[in-house]
C-alpha cells in the first residue's frame, strides 16, 4: 500500500509541474521576445532631417519645413553630395 501512495504522489507532482510549465513557458517566451526585440531595435532617434525627402539619382533634395512651402535644395559641390 505504501508503494501505491508514493506512486500516486509522484504522479501528482509530475502533473503539477507539467501544468506550471504549460502556464509559465509561454509567458517566459513572450518576456524573452520583448527583451530581444528591445536589444535589436534600440529606440534611437534617426539621423538626419526627418522632413527631408531625397530623390535617388538627383542632385538635391526637397526640404519640408513647418510654415514654409516645400523647397528644392541642391547638394553642394564640396563633397557630401553622394548618398
Amino acid at each position: 500500500m505504501k508503494r501505491w501512495s508514493e506512486f500516486f504522489l509522484y504522479l501528482g507532482r509530475v502533473f503539477v509541474l507539467l501544468i506550471l510549465l504549460a502556464v509559465l513557458l509561454p509567458k517566459l517566451i513572450a518576456l524573452c521576445n520583448i527583451w530581444m526585440s528591445s536589444l535589436l531595435h534600440n529606440d534611437q532617434k534617426p539621423n538626419g532631417n526627418p522632413l527631408r525627402v531625397e530623390n535617388p539619382g538627383s542632385r538635391g533634395y526637397v526640404s519640408y519645413e513647418q510654415g514654409k512651402s516645400p523647397s528644392y535644395v541642391e547638394f553642394s559641390s564640396k563633397g557630401g553630395g553622394n548618398l
